[in-house]
């Protein structure tokens, strides 16, 4: 065993280098993974529960069921508790 980490020993020299591409190539395996797995989740084309209340209301104002002033309140609300 102590033969293999004298100085000049090239199997050691190979060794590092054979893993350190395998480090390199796990490195990017997980890389590119993370990035396609964060594509496809920004990609999604799920409205947010905040837009899908927005709309709601939009609806209701364009069908009559609520009036300017509602709407704009109602809007201000919505609006407010998205931010905080």
């Amino acid at each position: 065993m102590g033969e293999f980490f004298t100085p000049g020993n090239q199997a050691l020299g190979v060794t590092i280098a054979v893993g350190f591409i395998v480090l390199l190539a796990a490195m990017g395996t997980v890389l590119w993974f993370t990035l396609i797995k964060a594509r496809s989740q920004s990609a999604s084309t799920e409205p947010s529960e905040a837009n899908k209340a927005v709309e709601l209301l939009r609806q209701s104002y364009v069908s009559g069921e609520i009036s300017k002033e509602e709407y704009d309140e109602q809007l201000r609300d919505l609006k407010g508790s998205t931010e905080n």
